[in-house]
């Protein structure tokens, strides 16, 4: 889990960019006319990965890793040649392991702040093109709510909201 923290590093747009605080967050009540009640859907995002809009970014708190299928990175135009730290296994929750291609770097702006983080590439993510486990929400602060279907973390600028797409 060191090695995971250690490597995402802030990468702030314009140096002195907003950043993540601690201070209380509130969850507004359920709007009707944006969930169905009562629902058990997953928390999905689409935000701005690179110079890309990436879609079905599932929001994972039990996943300790941060992954990205490599279709993704090929749609993004970069190459899946020289990744670092390739042939990690990573084991799912029901048991079953993948080996990762490699490590690869990556802006992620989710509202006003964009951070640099290290994802584990893989091949057939199921059908999520991302996985934002605990390290990216821990790092960013982020409060996820699936019954609110959105996340919220704080700035000093105020709360930051985001819905699932």
């Amino acid at each position: 889990m060191r090695e995971r923290m250690n490597s995402i590093r802030p990468g702030i747009t314009g140096g002195g960019g907003p950043r993540p605080i601690d201070r209380t967050i509130i969850f507004p009540s359920v709007d009707p006319t944006r969930i169905l009640q009562p629902h058990r859907d997953a928390l999905i995002l689409s935000l701005e990965m690179g110079d890309f809009d990436v879609r079905r970014i599932l929001v994972d708190p039990g996943s300790s890793a941060d992954l990205v299928q490599a279709s993704v990175i090929c749609h993004m135009g970069r190459n899946l040649i020289g990744l670092e730290n390739p042939g990690r296994i990573l084991s799912g929750f029901n048991g079953a392991t993948t080996t990762s291609l490699g490590d690869i770097v990556l802006p992620v702006q989710a509202g006003p702040v964009t951070l640099n983080v290290q994802f584990s590439v893989v091949q057939d993510l199921s059908p999520f093109n991302v996985i934002l486990g605990r390290t990216w929400l821990h790092y960013m602060k982020v409060i996820p709510s699936t019954y609110h279907q959105m996340v919220s973390f704080l700035t000093e600028d105020g709360q930051i909201g985001l819905y699932d797409s």
